[in-house]
């Protein structure tokens, strides 16, 4: 039996916070799109960027909290939240409370908002308490197991306890045991490779620093600039200093490619990921080196 929680509530915050969101960024596009090249140009473009890892996680939350509802059966209570599952056997419940019959002892630390809680906190004599409820504690359904507790808010609470004092009649037909199920996408090694992600990040805080460089002396540059020299320094190609954006679009494009086979390859073949991605990191520094010889030139 499956039973959901009430998310009128959720939704419409979830909403809100995320056309908040979305605002803002609408904002800063405006005003990258009247800036001219230079500083002032990275800065709000490197503040639009950093939105996006923003938007990703709240888009994560709120998937977790569209896709939570509880499954009962013989077996286990199992709250399913995104990618995690909570697997409660029924036979290891003790007894169920209701949230106004307890209290905290330490604040709440996890994702929450009106009309939904995710993490954890520490209760009076009960010990820790996992909330995956769209209520606040004293409306939530506290399911007491003698390692830990779980606060649930099925949208009919009565249902659900009749559903639950006849699955606990029947008895179990299967041993399960009390745990958390991660999704497999969540417990691929890739995640814990150190090194994999060391690379991925210097590389990229590498390409955005040669950003930064060429728009703060993008200014300054002649229109046109020499951009390709022969063995003796001299130029042999001189084209708009606009080219020169160029140069790091190249290191970004080398790392996304490679960050996306590196990620691809991980599963099946670590050390060949790991090469693609410090590959990535070698092209920055051919890059950077270019940069610095096309900028020595244009100054001069």
């Amino acid at each position: 039996m499956v039973f959901r929680p009430a998310k009128a509530l959720g939704m419409l915050v979830g909403i809100v916070i995320l056309i908040t969101i979305l605002s803002v960024d609408a904002l800063l596009v405006g005003s990258v799109l009247r800036q001219g090249l230079g500083v002032w140009f990275f800065i709000v473009l490197m503040l639009l960027m950093s939105s996006l890892p923003l938007i990703s996680v709240w888009l994560y939350w709120f998937a977790q909290f569209l896709l939570l509802r509880y499954h009962i059966d013989r077996n286990a209570l199992v709250i399913a939240c995104g990618t995690h599952r909570y697997v409660v056997p029924l036979g290891s419940i003790e007894r169920l409370v209701r949230g106004d019959e307890v209290e905290a002892s330490r604040g709440f630390r996890g994702v929450g908002w009106p009309g939904y809680m995710n993490g954890r906190l520490r209760l009076k004599r009960l010990g820790w308490l996992v909330s995956l409820s769209t209520e606040p504690l004293q409306r939530q359904l506290i399911v007491v197991t003698e390692t830990q507790c779980y606060g649930i808010s099925p949208r009919d609470p009565t249902e659900f306890l009749h559903h639950y004092v006849q699955y606990r009649a029947l008895g179990a037909v299967a041993a399960i045991e009390q745990g958390v199920e991660r999704n497999l996408l969540l417990r691929l090694p890739l995640w814990s490779d150190l090194a994999f992600w060391g690379a991925i990040l210097v590389a990229f805080v590498a390409n955005v620093a040669l950003f930064g460089l060429i728009m703060a002396r993008y200014g300054a540059l002649p229109e046109r600039i020499p951009l390709h020299f022969n063995a003796q320094g001299e130029p042999l190609r001189i084209a708009s200093k606009a080219w020169l954006l160029l140069v790091p679009g190249i290191g970004a494009a080398a790392l996304f490619v490679n960050a996306l086979l590196g990620a691809a390859l991980h599963r099946w073949e670590r050390l060949g990921a790991r090469l693609l991605v410090f590959a990535a990191l070698g092209v920055q520094a051919i890059v950077w080196s270019a940069a610095l010889v096309v900028l020595a030139h244009g100054r001069g």
